[in-house]
């Protein structure tokens, strides 16, 4: 419905006037939501921290309305200029006046009943007037769409975040992949990319529904960067964007414990990734602070979790998502399905590997986080079935001539080009029909782990997964690091070798397999972690080379604060480089400090700090030999890197 209404006081979104009737949906000793409507005219949704010297940041939705702009009001002076850490600040005249920062610019959005975003547009800014009495900031209004933004209200007692926002260190304004839609974090402003009217969602349209969708992965890769950049800066305003990340999270959370997500279908399907990155998150923030409202959304959350499983014949399965719990909600998807029974699975079970492995990880960091243990005979049986699974080995004779020729298919366009007439007659084949049949062959004869080491996403008919290789070998990590006894190593070894042995790093650059080329990193900073060898930091320099070829950002894992990887009290504040081309992996974890230090350019670039640096670091070059530079500043030499670590 369209209406007309006058100026928006901003003074009103964040003291609700006499009336406007807020509820109340969240409070704790250090965080608290509420949320009202003005009918007709909007909706608000404000967060208030306690400590933080009444700093809030407040959440509009407007209506569409039939005017030509939509017009804010602030009471005094203001000054409006470009913020450095993203978006801008209005400054007033009055020094007893707040601060306010819009992190990004407002937008038109559309929506579906299910709440996914259906269409955006960003406003046009029109102009900005100040007079004696107040100012008045003006934006381009439609009838079509809601108008949605967030501004934060720093007062005087708060220009500790002022500061903050002033001056950000070059390590906070560098892209961090994120881990669902493969777009790049930059610091505070973007947090307000992904966490739109108190919900967390995707930087991307479904390329089919053309939608976007909440989405709890994305809300744990920021939680991780924003851990991260607050241990690399102390500042209070990381502190205070986690704790807005987690509550927005939690309030999404349905009745029955889960994250629900209409990916796929109109009736809103839990995707288990998504719900599992909730608990991780959720288990994070349990393991840095004891909180009630925390642990009673993890505790209903791992119940959820724990019923999304299958019994087979070689263990417990956990699904990928809800869909796959009957034969009659695939029906219901429109999805184009082959039921089977391979392995005793049920016949709707796709058996996909990666978020299987993620919920085994996901239930044992809840054991030990929380300390009920009723899930462990799941979780023990869940590992029992993978390594059976990966332990799974048939038909050589069929398996080793078919993935020599799918590896044809895998080649990037000039080598490809170098084939003789016959190969590339074989690469098509393969390609057009050997691939689109592969799941009978799985099916006769089950198995994950293929000659040459490459990875299986999954035992059913979906398409051909060999961008999930390295999300496969990121969660193979994972597990690893919980369960060390485990005979992962020869898996892991031929699998990172089926990349680097190959041409699959530069088919993945070349294909633009964003997701690929961000895990493959993600998997190499676990693999650094969990040992020392040269190798793997060789090939993670290589593969940060590659994905910022690629114009990706790095995964938040390399800020150095990966909570499955280091503990609260063992983390090592990452470097910050003075030059914004130079990019870190910090290693640094139990109790060791290691820093990785990649140039991307094509000229050498001296190594200087702006923050952090430990002088204390030996540095070695990409052939592990020594470096010293002596009086003179070491240098990084193009496309190159070093490697420091503590001695």
């Amino acid at each position: 419905m369209r209406s007309n209404h006058g100026p928006i006081a901003v003074r009103d979104m964040f003291e609700p006037p006499q009336g406007a009737g807020p509820r109340t949906e969240t409070r704790t000793d250090d965080f608290e939501r509420s949320l009202w409507e003005a009918p007709g005219k909007a909706a608000f949704i404000l967060d208030r921290f306690p400590d933080a010297n009444g700093a809030s940041c407040c959440f509009l939705r407007l209506d569409p309305i039939d005017a030509e702009t939509t017009r804010f009001t602030l009471e005094g002076v203001y000054g409006m200029e470009s913020c450095p850490s993203g978006g801008w600040l209005l400054r007033p005249l009055e020094a007893t006046l707040p601060t306010y920062w819009i992190p990004r610019i407002p937008v038109f959005r559309t929506f579906d009943v299910q709440h996914r975003i259906l269409s955006e547009k960003p406003a046009t800014f029109a102009a900005l007037t100040p007079t004696p009495a107040e100012s008045t900031i003006e934006f381009e209004a439609r009838g079509d769409a809601y108008l949605e933004c967030a501004v934060w209200r720093l007062p005087p007692g708060a220009s500790d975040l002022v500061s903050a926002l002033e001056q950000p260190l070059v390590v906070e304004r560098q892209p961090v992949f994120m881990l669902a839609s493969h777009s790049s974090f930059r610091g505070p402003a973007d947090v307000y990319v992904y966490l739109l009217h108190g919900h967390v969602y995707e930087d991307r349209f479904d390329w089919i529904r053309k939608r976007k969708i909440c989405c709890e992965l994305e809300a744990y890769a920021i939680y991780v960067a924003l851990h991260g950049l607050e241990a690399a800066t102390g500042k209070k305003l990381y502190r205070l964007l986690k704790r807005q990340i987690v509550y927005s999270v939690i309030s999404r959370q349905a009745p029955d414990g889960g994250w629900h997500h209409g990916e796929w279908t109109d009736f809103m399907e839990s995707h288990y990734r998504f719900h599992n990155a909730a608990m991780l998150m959720l288990e994070a923030a349990l393991e840095e602070a004891p909180n009630a409202d925390v642990r009673a959304a993890l505790e209903k959350a791992a119940s959820y979790s724990a019923t999304g499983t299958d019994r087979t014949d070689i263990g417990l399965w956990f699904l990928h998502d809800s869909l796959e719990q009957s034969p009659e909600l695939m029906d219901k998807s429109g999805a184009t399905w082959i039921p089977s029974r391979e392995l005793g699975k049920s016949p709707a079970t796709k058996m996909i590997l990666n978020s299987h492995l993620d919920a085994i990880v996901v239930l044992d960091r809840y054991r030990e986080v929380s300390g009920d243990s009723q899930y462990a005979e799941r979780v023990a049986s869940a590992l029992g079935a993978t390594r059976t699974l990966l332990a799974l080995r048939p038909a050589e004779w069929l398996y080793r001539p078919l993935y020599w020729a799918i590896r044809l298919t895998l080649l990037p366009v000039p080598e490809a080009k170098r084939l003789s007439l016959p190969l590339r007659a074989l690469k098509r084949i393969t390609r057009d029909y050997a691939i689109p049949q592969l799941y009978r062959v799985k099916r006769r004869f089950p198995r994950m782990v293929m000659p040459g080491g490459l990875i299986e996403r999954h035992l059913s008919r979906l398409h051909f997964g060999v961008n999930y290789h390295s999300v496969n070998i990121a969660d193979l990590s994972r597990v690893w690091r919980r369960f060390p006894h485990e005979n992962l190593r020869g898996i892991l070894d031929g699998a990172v070798n089926a990349v680097t042995q190959t041409s699959l790093l530069r088919y993945w650059v070349e294909a633009r397999q964003r997701q690929a080329l961000g895990y493959w990193v993600e998997a190499l900073y676990h693999l650094c972690t969990l040992t020392r060898e040269h190798a793997y930091r060789r090939h993670l320099a290589e593969a940060m080379l590659s994905a910022l070829e690629a114009g990706l950002g790095l995964p938040p894992s390399l800020l150095g604060a990966h909570p499955e990887a280091v503990k609260a009290g063992q983390r090592v504040p990452c470097p910050s480089p003075k030059d914004t081309r130079l990019r870190v992996a910090n290693l640094s974890c139990d109790g060791r400090h290691e820093i990785l230090v990649v140039n991307p350019a094509n000229a050498a670039i001296d190594l200087a700090w702006e923050a952090n640096l430990d002088r204390g670091l030996a540095w070695v070059s990409a052939d592990d030999r020594s470096v010293s530079a002596g009086d003179s500043p070491l240098s990084v030499p193009p496309r190159g890197w070093l490697l420091g670590h503590g001695q």
